[in-house]
Order: structure tokens, then sequence, then C-alpha cells
């Protein structure tokens, strides 16, 4: 009887609070990670801060830097500052307390040094100390203040995700596993989505002074993702299971599916293939065996954006495409869209996630159009970042009214680029002016490599193009 009456009130204090503390004995975490105790005003500006310095100010600051504009620097020290007052308010909170070992927690030592080397890299060459060694060590300062600049953004939205994961206490114990796979895979198509509206947009130039086609790159990608599936989605000395089997096999897939489109896309060729790997993904996830009321059903409105991205890309590459004709049609736009739409499904499907729905008798519809609402508003972000470059850099031509189009390029034997000579319209002047702003285009794509030589310079043409 005493002991019964022990456990009841060890079990009513971490029902009702320790206070906070970042040293809780994990005995008392259960299932989750967390305590049942409201989050508390403090943790609700605590996420609001880092919302708003990893969601939008960082992001923003990147663009401005890759600009080269003058409010990289003031915005990047507001985000700082916001960061900075986040990270005291997570030090401070009340409510809800966390099971001390979770992922949110040691990840934020990576996003602390991750800033303060940016902070510190940034104030050292604003100072402009050229004299002597400072002159010969700049160069690379310069390259490591740009890769962390551009991190930051990726560094901030692992650490959103984990924080998602660790206000809930989701993800802990055996639903780890699962867990992270979903994150992981959703995380993946949403980035394979922004980075089909970056080549989309901006990613031209890139490709042709490389002779590559966006299936090569994608290719690539799905191979070495494929094999890394194979060898982690089984625990290796333990019995096989049904989950194991799916996962396994599809790896297997992707890593020979991949190996077939990077033979197929050799020396900038277009091919179907990754498209038609995409849509198989969807096929086998659809048939996947589920344990949780509602999952087979959002899993199938996954497969279904899945399917759509697929065969998006295939009319995309077989109809839609013309060679030598650079301008963007309003069904380019469907396969990136959808990729982001199908990871936020993928990543709000964890058993966990659908078990709570099923408490809060919130149907699966509703859930599903909030996780697309929250797609659309990842890509109208994405494209208004790249539409922000596009205009601080004067990217197209915009700065003089007119809009560029690259030309096709052909790879001779050694592989060599061969560019197309400058072609204007009838009636234009000889002037300069057009070489300058073709010299110009190609210095403002953000990928390009200043120190690049004069073959692998791709010369542009007037065009129109609507967007």
């Amino acid at each position: 009887m005493d002991m019964d009456m022990d456990e009841q009130n060890h079990t009513e204090s971490h029902s009702h609070g320790h206070g906070h503390s970042h040293d809780l004995d994990p005995a008392l975490f259960g299932e989750y990670a967390a305590t049942s105790e409201p989050l508390g005003t403090i943790m609700v500006l605590h996420i609001f801060c880092m919302v708003v310095a990893f969601g939008f100010l960082y992001p923003i600051g990147m663009v401005l830097g890759l600009a080269r504009n003058k409010w990289h620097v003031p915005v990047q020290i507001v985000a700082t500052i916001v960061f900075f007052i986040g990270y005291q308010l997570a030090h401070a909170h009340d409510g809800r307390n966390y099971e001390p070992h979770i992922a949110h927690r040691w990840f934020a030592d990576i996003v602390i040094w991750a800033i303060s080397l940016q902070v510190l890299f940034g104030i050292y060459l604003k100072l402009h100390i050229e004299r002597g060694i400072h002159g010969r060590i700049r160069p690379l300062f310069v390259l490591a203040h740009k890769i962390i600049g551009v991190s930051i953004p990726v560094v901030g939205y692992v650490q959103i995700m984990l924080g998602v994961i660790a206000s809930l206490g989701f993800c802990y114990g055996d639903h780890t596993g699962q867990c992270l796979a979903h994150f992981i895979m959703g995380s993946s198509f949403v980035a394979y989505g922004i980075i089909l509206l970056l080549s989309l947009r901006v990613g031209g130039p890139w490709l042709l002074r490389r002779g590559k086609s966006p299936e090569w790159y994608d290719s690539w990608v799905i191979m070495l993702w494929g094999i890394v599936n194979t060898f982690t989605e089984h625990r290796w000395g333990q019995a096989w299971t049904h989950g194991d089997y799916q996962h396994t096999s599809m790896g297997i897939l992707w890593w020979v599916g991949g190996l077939l489109g990077i033979v197929l896309s050799r020396n900038g060729k277009r091919t179907v293939v990754p498209s038609i790997i995409i849509i198989l993904t969807a096929v086998a996830f659809q048939g996947h065996a589920q344990h949780v009321p509602n999952s087979e059903k959002i899993h199938s409105y996954f497969g279904y954006m899945l399917m759509a991205a697929g065969l998006g890309r295939i009319i995309s590459i077989c109809f839609v495409y013309k060679k030598g004709n650079f301008a963007i049609h309003p069904w380019d736009y469907i396969p990136p869209l959808t990729l982001m739409l199908a990871g936020l499904l993928f990543m709000g499907s964890t058993e966990e996630q659908l078990m709570l729905l099923s408490d809060m008798m919130i149907d699966v519809s509703s859930y599903s159009n909030v996780l697309l609402s929250f797609g659309m508003f990842v890509f109208v972000f994405a494209y208004g970042l790249i539409t922000l470059w596009e205009a601080l850099t004067g990217y197209e031509g915009r700065s003089t009214g007119s809009g560029y189009s690259e030309l096709p390029v052909s790879v001779d034997q050694d592989h060599h680029l061969q560019t197309h000579p400058m072609t204007r319209q009838p009636g234009s002047s000889t002037t300069s002016n057009d070489d300058d702003d073709a010299t110009r285009l190609l210095d403002d794509d953000f990928l390009h490599d200043a120190d690049a030589d004069a073959e692998d310079i791709v010369e542009l043409k007037p065009t129109s193009r609507h967007f």
C-alpha cells in the first residue's frame, strides 16, 4: 500500500511539474520525452524568436549576402540578436520539461558554433585587413564565410524540426527509428523540390558551363541515397521485419535506378529515369503496411503527390522542354511544388502524430490541408528568395529592361564546352553593351566561379522570357 502511494506521488509530481531543470532523471520519462505541463509563455516566445531568426531573417540575410547587398550586415545583426534572445529564453522557461538527452539540446551546440564562426569571420572581413599574411588568407575566410552563411538556414531548419519534435516529446524510445525515417525522407523531398526550383530559375548558366543535364545530378543523389538506405534501414544482428524488407528493397531500387540514370544522362542528355524512380517510390509507399489508424490514408495522399511530381517531370522533359528555348512554362513548376507538398505530408505522418490526431478527433483530410498549406508556403518563400536575388543582381538583364536566355552548348570529344556566338535582334546596334550585359549575367550567377577559364564562359542572347 505504501509503495502504491509513493508511486502515485511520483506520477503526480511528474505530471504537475518539477520547475525548470535540464538535469531531470531520464527514468522519469516513459513513452514521451517531455512532461505533460503546458509549454508556458516564455517557451512560446523562445519558439517565436527562433522561427523568426532561422525561418526568415537568416535566409533573407543569406540572399542579401550572395547579392552583395548593403543590407546584408544589418539583417544578419538583427537575426543574431533575435537568436540570442531566443537562446536566453530557452534557459529561463517554466512549464514543460524535457528529457536531458534530446537531440534538440545537443544540436544547439552546433548551431551556436556555426553562428559564432559566421559572426567572427564577418567581422574580420569587414575590417578589410589585407596586408601581409592577411592578404593571402583572406580568400579562405571569404570562402568559409560564404559556406557557413549558406549552411546556417539549413542548420536552423534542422534545429526547428528537432524543436517541434522536442516540444511534443515525440520520437522517443521505440518510436525513434520510424520518426527519423519520416523526417529525414520528408525533408529530402522538400530539399529536392527547392533544388529543382533553383535549377529552373537560376541554374541554367551553371549547368551549361558544365555540359550536364539536371537529371545527371538527380541520378547521382538518388544512387548515393539508395546506397545509404540499403545498409542503414535494417539493424544488423537483429531479426528482419516487414519494414526492413520494404525500406531496404527501396534502397536497392534507388541505387540501381540512379546508376541507370547516370548512364543515360551522360554528355548533357535528358532522361526520365529519376521521374520513374519517384513514381515507383510513390507506389511502394502506398503499399506499405500500416499499424496506426488513418495512416494508410495520409500515406496515399503522399503517394499521389509523388506520382504527380514524377509524371509532371516526365511531361516537362518529353513534351514541354525544347532545346534552345529556356522560357519557363507554367507546367515546369508542378514537379518542385508537388515534391515539397509530398515532403510535408510525409513528415506529418509519423505514428505518434496520427495517434495524437485520433485522440483529438481531428480528421486526416483537415490535417492534410494544413500540411499542404505549409508546403505551399515553403514554395512561396523559396520562390520569393530566388526572385529577391534575381532583382538585386539584375539577373536576366532586368536592369537593362531586356531578358536573356542561355544558348545551347555542345560537348566535343575532349569534353570542352563550345559556346555559340552572341546573336542580336534585327536592327540592333553593334555596341559593347550586349557583351557587358552577358558578362554581368554570368558574374551574377550565384554559383559562378570568377576565376573560371575563358573557355568555360557561356555567351547569351536576348530573348523574351515570361514569368
